[in-house]
């Protein structure tokens, strides 16, 4: 079936066993984390640098959240009221945006995708604002997603997902050369 990602992800897999076959395991490990590798392998490569991303992220919201904003429960005596914990969660996701998007930034150019498409000041804009667009649509749909009924942890990784894909695709053709 034309298009079927599965017949994709063999083929690039069968072409990093050719690259291994023809010039060895060190040369197809080169190639692999090279900006060559197959879009499959790129896009993995994009995953570990968005979950990078995602770790300086939740740091940042978990420094900001314990201390400048408290959105957290067991930080307060009496706890929080709803309102202040979703306001400081807000507060506290907008000051991490920016650290989290600048590691994605460098680490997605440097591994990932090629610039050259675009000045760098253009090449930094264009990415900054896919990554926000993403973002705030995931501060907006998490609370509506909630409140209709679906657990936090599935809106959450759903956001995850979606925005994942969104982005790479957004930065591929968009953003990066290639």
């Amino acid at each position: 079936m034309p298009g079927d990602p599965f017949q994709k992800i063999k083929s690039d897999a069968g072409e990093l066993f050719d690259v291994a076959r023809a010039q060895g395991i060190r040369a197809s490990l080169h190639w692999l984390v090279s900006r060559d590798a197959p879009v499959t392998f790129q896009f993995m490569k994009y995953a570990m640098m968005g979950a990078g991303s995602t770790v300086v992220h939740l740091a940042v919201f978990a420094i900001v959240s314990h201390t400048i904003f408290p959105a957290h429960d067991y930080l307060e005596i009496e706890g929080l009221d709803d309102a202040v914990k979703e306001k400081h969660a807000i507060w506290s996701n907008l000051i991490a945006f920016p650290f989290s998007n600048l590691f994605a930034y460098l680490t997605n150019a440097r591994f990932v995708f090629t610039g050259g498409r675009h000045s760098r000041i253009r090449e930094v804009s264009l990415f900054t604002m896919i990554s926000f667009a993403s973002f705030i649509a995931g501060l907006i749909s998490g609370p509506i997603l909630i409140s209709r009924g679906l657990n936090p942890w599935f809106a959450q990784f759903g956001f995850m997902i979606a925005s994942a894909l969104v982005n790479f695709v957004s930065r591929k053709f968009l953003v990066f050369s290639r």
